[in-house]
């Protein structure tokens, strides 16, 4: 697992760095009133000192060494990574005809019952938070306009 981790850190690092230097030329405005580059100049910032953490972590954690060949010959659950593909895809098409906050909630439940099973009261829970936090976030305290649906107007 140290060789996965120090090449997906690296990976994200030059992926960070990408971020950052994609972001540059957007004006960055301020913390009370950001620009275009303020948010994606952030994030990648942010990718970086995780990514810079996790190949630190893989290169100070003692543990047994496995070659690429091991790591790729894992068993992988594809047809849990086809659903969420589908998953995604079917938000992005219902998303102006259900509505943010109702697409939302639905591939919650979907992702946190169905994908990877949490008990109902976890994924209402969460759902909830997840989906109403994020309404009240981007419409109430950013004041976006997210998709209604077709029963918002």
């Amino acid at each position: 697992m140290k060789n996965a981790d120090q090449w997906s850190g690296i990976v994200l690092l030059i992926i960070s760095g990408l971020i950052c230097w994609g972001s540059l030329p957007l004006p960055y405005g301020n913390i009370h009133n950001p620009g275009p580059g303020f948010y994606p100049l952030w994030l990648g910032i942010l990718l970086g000192v995780m990514s810079g953490a996790l190949i630190l972590k893989s290169v100070r954690q003692k543990g047994q060494q496995r070659s690429l060949r091991d790591i790729l010959a894992e068993k992988v659950r594809w047809d849990k990574v086809l659903f969420v593909l589908l998953a995604l895809a079917f938000y992005g098409y219902l998303l102006n005809f259900l509505g943010f906050l109702m697409i939302t909630i639905l591939l919650m439940v979907f992702l946190l019952r169905f994908i990877e099973p949490q008990p109902w009261r976890s994924v209402i829970t969460w759902t909830l938070i997840g989906s109403c936090g994020s309404y009240l976030i981007f419409e109430i305290w950013m004041k976006l306009r997210l998709p209604r649906g077709f029963w918002g107007g």
